[in-house]
């Protein structure tokens, strides 16, 4: 099953993002069965304040755990954290359903 996972980031968490990087990508490397997309919300500066992923789990709880696995929630990056079931319709130019 497919979730949407949108995370808004607390205000002033751009240096910890920074000095967690690193870890984030290996964290999403170790991950990247379970991800069909993945990369970060930028403000109008192209600084990052939040993600944006496409997970594929088996339900919810799972979605939940991979998130809460996350470097930069365990640094308490994450102001809010949206998961929902999600259904691509429309992929690549082309209707998917």
């Amino acid at each position: 099953m497919l979730f949407a996972v949108t995370i808004e980031d607390k205000p002033g968490m751009g240096e910890t993002r920074r000095a967690l990087r690193a870890a984030h990508l290996d964290w999403l490397e170790r991950h990247r069965a379970m991800l069909v997309i993945a990369g970060p919300i930028m403000d109008a500066e192209g600084l990052s304040i939040g993600s944006v992923r496409v997970v594929e789990a088996p339900d919810r709880a799972a979605v939940q755990a991979l998130t809460d696995g996350d470097p930069f929630a365990k640094a308490g990056c994450f102001a809010r954290v949206s998961i929902n079931p999600y259904r691509i319709v429309f992929k690549d130019g082309a209707l998917a359903e």
